[in-house]
């Protein structure tokens, strides 16, 4: 029993990542209704940044961390400028091809730059907290509070704020929201820097729980699309539970089945879910008029 909730422990932590890169890819498939397969390839570009600012400098690593999620927030915004926003419009599978187009583009990129070794953040080796004779990394407590927290004010700003109900406006109809006075363009290029700062910080924290390579954000990929589809999509609470869920999964399945069989046991619980739920653990069902 106490290796069971060990391994949900590590679950949980693994899901808390996975939640902030699908949170953000949830958000772009909202608006621009299309899987942005660069937005993981955001999270390792951010990862490269901090290592960079945190190497080459003497500042500590979260101010290292925030210069790496601004240089991540302007790619973004730039991707959409020059790429995604000219081929509005465009049939939906136009726009995943130019991603996957600049996914490999950030990747080669950071290749390049930093080769392909694996590197690591040059962070302090803090000592484990056991409760209950469960053993807590204090890097895994503060990976977990802060999605907790980002998730909270996410889902604040979505509900009460005006920006939160002009970027639902958008999302339902965007042609209705313009003749209503939505600035809708603005609306989604804000929406982009929030859905880019989000990839950034899922890449930064698993980049600090792991290591860097130009792959890392690519491994983030399915897990953060699973995690999407199972909550619910446009859901954030269905977003952080389906995250949770497939972290958890995933590290059960490695613990007592085989490492190699995350990922099938992960879509197996998401095809379960959906032949219940189609919409998600959280997500509304719509009727199409």
């Amino acid at each position: 029993m106490q290796l069971f909730i060990q391994t949900v422990w590590d679950g949980i932590s693994t899901g808390a990542i996975i939640a902030l890169v699908a949170v953000g890819l949830s958000l772009v498939f909202r608006i621009s209704r299309f899987i942005n397969v660069a937005h993981v390839d955001f999270a390792t570009v951010a990862a490269y940044v901090t290592l960079l600012v945190a190497g080459s400098t003497a500042v500590a690593f979260p101010v290292a961390a925030l210069v790496g999620i601004g240089a991540v927030m302007a790619l973004g915004l730039l991707a959409y400028l020059l790429v995604y926003r000219r081929l509005a419009g465009e049939r939906s599978i136009s726009l995943i091809i130019a991603s996957i187009g600049v996914a490999f583009f950030l990747r080669y990129l950071v290749t390049f730059i930093w080769g392909s070794n694996q590197l690591a953040f040059d962070l302090p080796v803090l000592r484990s907290i056991r409760v209950a004779g469960i053993r807590m990394a204090p890097f895994d407590i503060a990976i977990i509070a802060t999605t907790l927290v980002v998730f909270a004010g996410l889902a604040l700003v979505l509900r009460f704020s005006a920006f939160g109900r002009s970027l639902r406006a958008v999302a339902d109809n965007p042609e209705l929201a313009r003749v209503s006075g939505v600035a809708v363009d603005r609306v989604v290029k804000q929406m982009w820097l929030i859905g880019s700062a989000f990839a950034a910080v899922g890449g930064i924290a698993l980049a600090a729980k792991t290591v860097i390579t130009p792959y890392l954000g690519w491994h983030l990929l399915v897990p953060a699309f699973a995690a999407m589809i199972l909550g619910g999509i446009g859901s954030v609470g269905g977003t952080l539970l389906g995250a949770l869920v497939i972290g958890v999964v995933g590290e059960l399945a490695a613990m007592y089945w085989l490492p190699t069989y995350r990922l099938a046991a992960t879509f197996g619980v998401l095809v379960l879910v959906l032949m219940i739920r189609p919409q998600g653990l959280l997500g509304k069902r719509e009727v199409a008029r």
